[in-house]
């Protein structure tokens, strides 16, 4: 195999201000001296430094890193963990996501239902955009993913992202995150022939929102985290795409009608419940999919497409109920709706229902979210 150096890309990219999700050193606070170099930590004053780190610290001090599996239940978690690392500088977060890997061989699943195995994908991307000494063989089973899924679009196979997990965890955003400094072309076309499909089949573009599955095509049932699987897809993909690409203002034009909606639908208390639209349905809060939401406006007012004064409120409502109330005294994050794919299940959902997704989905949003904090 070739051994592209997508860091080097990723490194000169980041250096010119050109990647917005990689971390570039500012003033007010210096890495650790065990940390990567050019990851800098926000200041110790930052007031959102310690709820991030009681979560991340909880549940990794009760699951060893070679114990987690490559599904994507633990490669959410991976997702915030390898986030944490990007705010704090601190070494351990991400020598818990490398041991991770490591423990995986950087390899997929070969047993997960339908698209729920790529999402690993993405955070063996992340660790290698981190770390230059890493050999291009640590992305290779991702790269072969996206070979052979483009492969199958070119046969004619374009439905296979079929429901809306399958949008994130089938690593949308990989197709772009590596297509794009490898110079791919093929497998960002073969990206956007699948979304359309998708889009075409599960959007919901009365409501602007999406059904999980073609099961509910034609109902107003819209599922929390299944909308979230879709913002958090489509954020990470906009911010690798260059703004020139011919789909990126479709998929930001997409999110802006989602986040208006989402907006509109936003509990007073900062949450969402698990059907977006239906509320009073199932009333108990819903953390994974409120981080995700937060997630993905609170990046997209960072990458320029989102306006701030309009939505930062939106954000900061959300983030003040994860870390004061989804948060438990104990590290716990709690209001996190089970394995599901409608709003019914697991319901009620309890203050002290946890899971390492919703921890992930967690540290996403407080990373992006302590952005707009003085201090951060």
């Amino acid at each position: 195999m070739r051994r592209y150096r997508l860091v080097t890309a990723v490194a000169v990219a980041a250096a010119a201000g050109l990647i917005p999700g990689i971390a570039i050193a500012a003033s007010g606070g210096s890495a650790p001296a065990s940390a990567l170099p050019g990851v800098p930590a926000v200041p110790s004053s930052c007031v959102d430094l310690a709820p991030i780190q009681k979560a991340a610290d909880h549940w990794i001090s009760g699951h060893a890193a070679t114990s987690a599996k490559n599904t994507w239940f633990d490669s959410l978690f991976m997702k915030g963990d390898i986030e944490t690392f990007r705010m704090t500088g601190n070494a351990k977060y991400l020598t818990y996501a490398t041991a991770w890997a490591n423990h995986n061989k950087w390899k997929l699943p070969t047993n997960a239902p339908n698209y729920d195995g790529p999402e690993a994908s993405q955070e063996y991307i992340d660790l290698f955009e981190l770390d230059p000494k890493h050999p291009a063989s640590d992305i290779a089973d991702a790269v072969n993913y996206l070979k052979k899924q483009t492969a199958r679009v070119q046969g004619g196979k374009v439905d296979d992202l079929n429901y809306v997990d399958a949008v994130r965890l089938g690593a949308l955003s990989a197709f772009a995150r590596l297509g794009v400094p490898m110079k791919q072309p093929a497998w960002l076309t073969a990206m956007a022939k699948m979304f359309a499909f998708t889009e075409g089949h599960i959007y919901d573009k009365k409501n602007s929102l999406w059904w999980r599955d073609s099961r509910w095509v034609g109902t107003t049932q819209h599922w929390s985290r299944g909308n979230g699987w879709i913002t958090i897809a489509l954020t990470d993909t906009i911010a690798a795409l260059p703004s020139g690409d011919a789909n990126r203002a479709h998929y930001i034009g997409l999110l802006g009608a989602m986040f208006a909606k989402l907006k509109a639908t936003q509990q007073a208390g900062g949450y969402w419940t698990a059907d977006v639209d239906h509320p009073a349905a199932f009333p108990a809060p819903e953390s994974s999919g409120t981080s995700f939401f937060t997630y993905s406006i609170a990046r997209g007012i960072q990458l320029g497409y989102v306006d701030k004064a309009t939505y930062l409120p939106v954000v900061q409502k959300a983030w003040g109920w994860l870390k004061k109330t989804a948060l438990r005294s104990n590290g716990v994050v709690g209001f996190v709706q089970g394995p599901s794919s409608h709003p019914s299940q697991h319901q009620p959902i309890s203050p002290t229902a946890t899971s390492n997704y919703g921890v992930g989905a967690f540290l996403m949003a407080g990373v992006e979210a302590a952005k707009f904090t003085p201090g951060c």
